[in-house]
């Protein structure tokens, strides 16, 4: 019990403690400033999913040298340190995840946007929000066009994404992930954070494997969206 309450203590120094570097890098706005930002980000990805005591392993390669999206299936609030550990990206969120302890400060600080699920507008904004990361900031965005965590991915994807892409004429790095148990690391229906992290904790030998599938354009997204949902969707049946 003393080993799980001290991680999880580091769990949420470290997030705080990175957060507050890359504002700081953020507010120097100096010609370095994105490098050294993107490297706090991965730096704190990777110290998580270590703390977190996962063995992340990463098939195929992570692009860099384009701003894009990178879309892929969503098991748990896990998925954001194990592709942030993987690939230089931001992310855009359900709008509760903002008010969460520390976390939510975090996420601001790496530039998350948030979307309220019910809200057009917000949605809305958040189209905008992401073709001008991707196109004038140059960043690549990660998104889960499922809207939610789930264990097998049957329901329809949002085409969203997808159009973002094809209007703004980006590619697209297709991923999947999956978790070894991953009854233990999914994080869906009534779970709460902190026990489930205490939970999560208490697991011996959890793997994480994301796969990166070459980049692709988007030419009909909704042809594009149905076929990289059944893609991500196969990882799932792995044991």
């Amino acid at each position: 019990m003393l080993k799980n309450l001290i991680r999880i203590i580091r769990v949420f120094t470290l997030t705080a403690s990175y957060a507050s570097q890359i504002r700081r890098a953020r507010a120097q706005n100096n010609p370095n400033s994105k490098e050294l930002i993107t490297q706090l980000k991965k730096n704190w990805a990777q110290a998580s999913v270590k703390n977190l005591g996962i063995d992340l392993q990463i098939k195929g390669a992570p692009a860099s040298s384009e701003p894009m999206l990178f879309l892929g299936n969503h098991l748990s609030y896990l998925d954001i340190p194990v592709v942030m550990a993987s690939a230089p990206v931001s992310f855009v969120a359900k709008e509760e995840l903002s008010r969460w302890p520390v976390i939510g400060d975090a996420c601001r600080a790496v530039g998350t946007v948030f979307v309220k699920r019910e809200s057009n507008d917000s949605r809305k904004l958040a189209i905008l929000k992401i073709g001008e990361a991707c196109l004038n900031e140059r960043q690549s965005i990660c998104l889960f066009p499922s809207g939610t965590t789930t264990l097998i991915e049957d329901k329809p994807w949002r085409r969203g994404a997808f159009e973002i892409a094809k209007t703004n004429h980006l590619k697209i790095q297709p991923f999947r992930i999956n978790y070894f148990p991953r009854e233990i690391a999914a994080f869906i229906g009534d779970d709460a954070f902190v026990p489930h992290l205490w939970r999560l904790l208490g697991a011996q030998n959890l793997r994480a494997e994301i796969e990166f599938h070459d980049p692709v354009e988007v030419v009909n997204s909704e042809e594009s969206c149905e076929y990289w949902r059944h893609w991500s969707q196969q990882i799932l049946h792995k044991n």
